[in-house]
């Protein structure tokens, strides 16, 4: 072959190939090896934060196993509370590529004396502080645990009171209830407890307050299941029932509430009542500034020894200490002026 016909039959062959063709090609075949013999593979996800808060024994910890496993029987009662701290855990849900991590509370406002409030302050600030450790900083979804098996509870709608006036009524597009121990409870059951609740003269007054609504939740009763009653089948189909509808409510796209919000509420609610001054309503952001600032310092020093962790916690405590004084003093304030405008 001549020198001028090889350049044309090269030169005919660059004109023919097609790179485009072959990088396709070759990136099929590495994405199908990959597929095939690929190890770890990793997705990215998205994350959703749940807080469970409610009475002591409210099946707080059992929502959690409904949502790994609802065929898993409940516990005995027992007198004592299975959650002392709050805990952390998170789950993933497989079929949207969520995780969810749940902040589960021990118990709180258990009783009106001011021990019992002042330990329900701290394991909020206990709470906020974990979450500020593991980079936590909105909830999606606030569910308040409640069981009505007897009947509505006056002390728990009084609990419910005190939790939403301390944590702000700002957070109510981000927070339900959730009715637990409903296992045997049928549609037309449910329906009667919530209308009963909407009803009831204590609770209609802060029912607005729960944006998301009112769920369910229960177990695979332990007696009956100690009897090998027929009843389990039942149970099984109304509690899967409600664990697909929590688990719809923890993945939707429900815009956060950040927890930095939830700490100045205080000043916000102090405004909107008009119960403080301008000298008092200034000591309430001076406050609301320094948790601000603390709960950063939280973040930055996430990795240090656990000295420095609880002096910022303990100083978080500390002004919101000063904060309820703060906020009792104007409030007495106001209720005295009150009392004389009316006479």
């Amino acid at each position: 072959m001549s020198e001028s016909n090889m350049q044309k039959s090269i030169r005919k062959r660059q004109l023919v190939f097609d790179p485009a063709e072959k990088r396709d090609r070759i990136k099929n075949e590495i994405e199908i090896d990959y597929k095939e013999n690929g190890k770890y593979q990793v997705t990215r996800v998205d994350q959703r934060n749940v807080m469970l808060i409610g009475h002591t024994r409210t099946g707080k910890s059992t929502i959690k196993s409904l949502l790994v496993d609802p065929t898993v029987v409940a516990d005995d009662l027992i007198l004592k509370s299975g959650t002392k701290d709050p805990l952390f855990e998170s789950f993933y849900v497989h079929d949207n590529r969520i995780v969810l991590n749940i902040i589960d509370t021990p118990g709180l406002f258990e009783h009106g004396t001011t021990e019992i409030d002042v330990r329900d302050n701290q394991t909020i600030l206990h709470t906020i502080s974990i979450c500020v450790n593991r980079e936590i900083t909105k909830f999606h979804v606030i569910g308040f645990c409640v069981t009505i098996t007897n009947g509505i509870n006056q002390e728990d709608i009084a609990s419910l009171k005190l939790l939403i006036d301390f944590l702000g009524k700002e957070i109510s597009r981000n927070s339900c209830i959730i009715v637990t121990r409903c296992e045997s409870k049928d549609q037309s059951q449910r329906e009667r407890m919530r209308a009963e609740l909407l009803e009831d003269s204590y609770f209609r007054e802060i029912a607005p307050f729960f944006q998301l609504g009112i769920f369910f939740s229960g177990s695979l009763n332990r007696d009956d299941f100690n009897r090998g009653h027929d009843s389990l089948y039942e149970q099984f189909f109304t509690i899967n029932d409600y664990r697909t509808q929590l688990i719809e409510l923890f993945t939707s796209n429900i815009e956060p509430f950040p927890i930095s919000d939830m700490i100045i509420s205080q000043v916000w609610r102090c405004q909107d009542e008009g119960t403080s001054k301008d000298e008092e309503l200034n000591k309430l952001r001076d406050q609301a500034e320094a948790q601000a600032k603390t709960i950063e310092e939280l973040l930055l020093n996430r990795e240090n020894d656990e000295e420095i962790i609880a002096e910022l916690v303990d100083r978080l405590r500390r002004i919101n200490a000063r904060q309820r004084e703060e906020r009792t003093r104007a409030q007495a304030k106001h209720q005295r002026n009150s009392r004389c405008y009316i006479s």
